[in-house]
């Protein structure tokens, strides 16, 4: 029987796995060290803050870029804010160098960019037509991008496939395109056999020639009551766990995160938009006397409220394009007979999705519908990027139970436009995950085609043979940012933390050969944390090398806060490397 509490065909194999991993853990690792405070490093707080990216656009629609500070007022439920954080980011700057990964070292930080730019494909919640409207949009689209744009490509589907990451310039979608149109151009000249086999990127290829679209079940009023369920909570499930790995993934990224999501329609989802979320998060845990209809996924509230905590605390700006272009539908409203033959030939405009226009304004973004130029407003979001303000400030409302608090942002210069999420969900501090609920959670990560970026870490592996069976010896590295994230000040001076880290090592068709965790409960002194501030942490493993893996994925996971770290190691190299040898 198969679980329903799995995410897709993609992760669902690794919840399974886990059940089994107290029988593959090698046992729990104790620290007994302690932390003290030093400048420069900041120690995790309970202060709650909110980030608010602001577009200022003057009559013509380009950029205002000579704001300062006291230019800007922000208004939280009616009441000025004081403002603790104010930057410009102005996507023509020069980028920080980054320092040079040393060979066999992997980490999950984010390279360098002053702005992010995740274009999510959705062929889960959008119908046939859609799909194929849609991408021949996207393609208008890419056919005016710049080599060195950078913009991330995902497709959401059975599960969350990666086409093109964003810390890539655009030089190979440009050349896919060329590939594209050459493919398809009526004077495209005979190719050779080599030429044939060389298709470049493969991912971007399929993506473009539409092999990644699915067919979108309908469910209308021919689906079984269970059908339409069991349909209704896989998309929800699947679209939630998607939306928080694109989150955690841009987390720690500085400045403007833009989401431009092509999709028929929120689905399932559109309910978290209630202002009284905390009336439906009961309403999802099963409060007594309620009746639901048959949409499981409501019974999915925590995943819910983890989705809404991580987009407002990573400043997502979601841009929602609707797939179908502009529509029209003919005849009279509700299928109603027209006594005048002529007024059945009435052309009407559907009404747009009230959940995707008002997602777009929540989060600061602009919603896109009803026309054919699909590739103008996802080409809208990139230019909205290109200079940004950066502002934070700690509310000090004092009321944190689940309620919509309505942010205002004004700027003292007329004539300008002035574009910024409309508000918050003011959540309450989490609650640790319960262990069934925190190894679905884990398996989701493990899964996941991308990297969780929230507690930045590195990883060196080295490989080695002996009459014992071949070994990897990794290490784990913890820097300043992480550590300040994972420990919490105490009374005594001390700073505590617990976490955990898991090593999985995955082979073909996601089959998991091995789980070994390490769980670490940290007591530092201030000497002790002195040190380490300086250095970072390391974890040394040893691990044997299972035969037949491909993937190592390697997960720091908070136990307080539910934030995770997640680098993901190819290994056949390595296993090539050992069966020379």
């Amino acid at each position: 029987m198969e679980s329903t509490v799995c995410r897709s065909g993609h992760i669902r194999w690794v919840y399974w796995c886990f059940v089994a991993w107290a029988a593959l853990s090698v046992g729990a690792d104790r620290l007994a060290r302690a932390q003290t405070q030093e400048a420069g490093v900041a120690l995790r707080a309970t202060t709650r803050t909110v980030n608010v990216n602001v577009v200022v656009t003057d009559a013509r629609g380009d950029p205002v870029k000579d704001l300062g500070q006291a230019d800007f007022t922000i208004l939280d439920g009616g009441q000025p804010q004081k403002i603790a954080f104010f930057l410009p980011i102005d996507e023509g700057r020069p980028l920080p160098i980054l320092a040079k990964t040393p060979p066999d070292t992997y980490t999950n930080r984010p390279a360098a960019s002053p702005d992010v730019t995740i274009l999510l494909f959705d062929t889960l919640n959008s119908g046939w037509t859609s799909q194929g409207y849609g991408l021949r949009r996207v393609r208008a689209f890419l056919r005016q991008i710049r080599p060195e744009d950078h913009i991330g490509i995902y497709v959401l589907g059975d599960d969350l496939k990666a086409v093109h990451d964003f810390a890539d310039d655009a030089s190979d979608l440009v050349a896919a395109m060329d590939r594209y149109d050459d493919e398809h151009s009526h004077l495209r000249a005979k190719r050779t056999a080599a030429e044939e086999e060389s298709t470049g990127d493969t991912a971007l290829d399929r993506f473009l020639l539409g092999k990644d679209n699915r067919y979108h079940f309908e469910l209308d009023g021919r689906a079984s009551p269970a059908y339409r369920t069991d349909k209704l909570a896989f998309a929800s499930q699947m679209t939630t766990a998607s939306l928080e790995a694109i989150t955690r993934q841009l987390s720690t990224i500085q400045g403007r995160k833009t989401l431009i999501w092509v999709t028929d329609g929120i689905g399932p989802l559109g309910h978290f938009m209630s202002d009284d979320l905390d009336e439906y998060l009961q309403r999802w845990r099963g409060g007594a006397g309620v009746t639901l209809p048959s949409v499981a996924s409501w019974e999915d509230g925590a995943d819910v409220e983890r989705m809404i905590r991580l987009m407002n605390g990573a400043d997502i700006q979601v841009y929602t394009v609707d797939a179908r272009g502009l529509e029209t539908e003919r005849g009279l409203p509700g299928g109603a007979v027209a006594a005048d033959p002529a007024e059945s030939v009435i052309v009407t405009t559907p009404q747009p999705n009230g959940e995707m226009m008002e997602l777009a304004r929540r989060t600061g973004g602009r919603a896109f519908f009803n026309r054919n130029d699909l590739e103008t407003g996802i080409r809208r979001a990139l230019d909205d990027s290109r200079f940004t303000y950066e502002l934070a400030y700690s509310p000090d409302h004092g009321k944190w139970k689940g309620e919509w608090r309505r942010i205002q942002v004004k700027v003292d210069r007329p004539g300008v436009t002035v574009l910024a999420r409309s508000g918050y969900f003011a959540l309450p501090d989490p609650q640790p995950l319960p262990v069934k609920d925190r190894l679905e959670f884990l398996s989701e990560v493990a899964a996941s085609p991308i990297e969780s970026a929230q507690l930045p870490l590195s990883v060196h592996i080295a490989t080695s043979s002996s009459p014992n069976g071949a070994a990897i010896d990794a290490v784990v590295h913890v820097g300043r940012q992480s550590l300040g994230s994972l420990l919490t000040a105490q009374a005594s001076g001390h700073a505590a933390g617990h976490f955990e880290v898991e090593f999985m090592q995955i082979g073909e068709k996601n089959k998991l050969l091995d789980a070994t965790q390490k769980q670490i409960d940290a007591d530092l002194k201030p000497e002790e944390y002195a040190a380490l501030s300086k250095t970072g942490w390391n974890l040394p493993v040893r691990l044997p090398f299972r035969p037949g893996a491909t993937l190592l994925c390697v997960v720091l996971h908070d136990e307080a806060s539910d934030a995770v770290g997640s680098v993901r190691i190819p290994l056949a190299r390595y296993a090539a490397a050992l069966a020379a040898h």
